[in-house]
């Protein structure tokens, strides 16, 4: 049997440990965002990497958190959230919201969205969102938000890769 991880020049393993797949995924690129909420009047946010597009028609996207995080049951219960697209020099940001802060917002710029949730100032994009359905994921839930309002601007994306922040850089023709 030929597998794709002995294609690439790597061991092959016929099950992957959660070590492992967490090496696997160090080789993908992904968006840096924080998923914000509002809880009982209070905001809390944390960083994500775990966003995706899930249709145009209606809009709507997911987010995947971990179930031991301090947000999951938040956004579990208000069923609202913003996902926040960092620009690339806002790494700050980022490494601010994977910390466990009491009070996260106090020296950062945001604004409440149409939902009521903080929608963060600068970032390259957001998405508010009204939770529409959740999937158990082993050790994660796979939140489907139907996205009520947004904005975007022309700035780059903060990347995370290989367990290090990084910039989009344009390939020459």
């Amino acid at each position: 049997m030929s597998h794709l991880l002995q294609n690439a020049g790597l061991p092959a393993t016929d099950v992957l440990n959660a070590l492992a797949f967490k090496q696997l995924m160090r080789g993908v690129a992904s968006s840096v965002s924080v998923v914000t909420t509002f809880h009982h009047g209070i905001p809390h946010g944390m960083t994500a990497t775990a966003f995706s597009s899930v249709s145009a028609d209606p809009p709507t996207v997911l987010i995947v958190l971990n179930k031991g995080t301090r947000s999951h049951p938040l956004i579990s219960e208000s069923r609202r959230f913003v996902v926040n697209v960092l620009r690339d020099d806002q790494r700050e940001l980022g490494n601010h919201f994977s910390g466990k802060l009491d009070d996260q917002f106090a020296a950062v710029d945001y604004h409440a969205g149409q939902l009521g949730a903080p929608v963060l100032d600068g970032v390259v994009s957001y998405f508010e969102c009204e939770t529409v359905d959740a999937f158990d994921a082993g050790s994660h839930t796979i939140f489907v938000g139907r996205v009520v309002a947004g904005a975007t601007n022309e700035t780059s994306p903060l990347l995370y890769h290989d367990g290090q922040y990084k910039a989009v850089l344009p390939l020459s023709n």
